[in-house]
């Protein structure tokens, strides 16, 4: 199975109006409050034909957050009984966003988070 491109990337933070406010900023990503689907308030933008999330919680150690690439794929469900085969849990069940995107999140062996999107086109 091979992913098709990097789809998004997420930000987690304790602030993510503060992180979302200097990427804006600093690099132009135009952050702006969404809600949509199961995702409550968080901040997202496009830029490139790439997304961008910032979503509120913690990430590794207790001074920052953490980033979490998205990777586009088709037949997401393979994708995932491919990596369980292989020993790779899932981090949680697999997260309708509603007009048919599905993720599916997951550690790398150092405890990194990547994740799984199919977008139904």
């Amino acid at each position: 199975m091979q992913i098709e491109a990097l789809s998004a990337v997420v930000f987690t933070s304790p602030d993510p109006d503060r992180l979302a406010d200097f990427y804006r900023a600093h690099l132009g990503i135009p952050f702006q409050h969404e809600s949509h689907g199961p995702m409550k308030d968080h901040l997202e933008a496009e830029l490139g034909g790439l997304h961008f999330a910032v979503l509120k919680g913690k990430g590794p150690g207790d001074a920052g957050g953490a980033v979490a690439p998205t990777f586009l794929v088709k037949q997401l469900d393979d994708h995932v009984a491919a990596l369980a085969r292989a020993g790779v849990p899932r981090m949680h069940k697999i997260v309708d966003l509603a007009e048919d995107k599905r993720l599916a999140s997951f550690r790398d062996p150092d405890g990194n988070v990547f994740h799984l999107i199919d977008l139904g086109r």
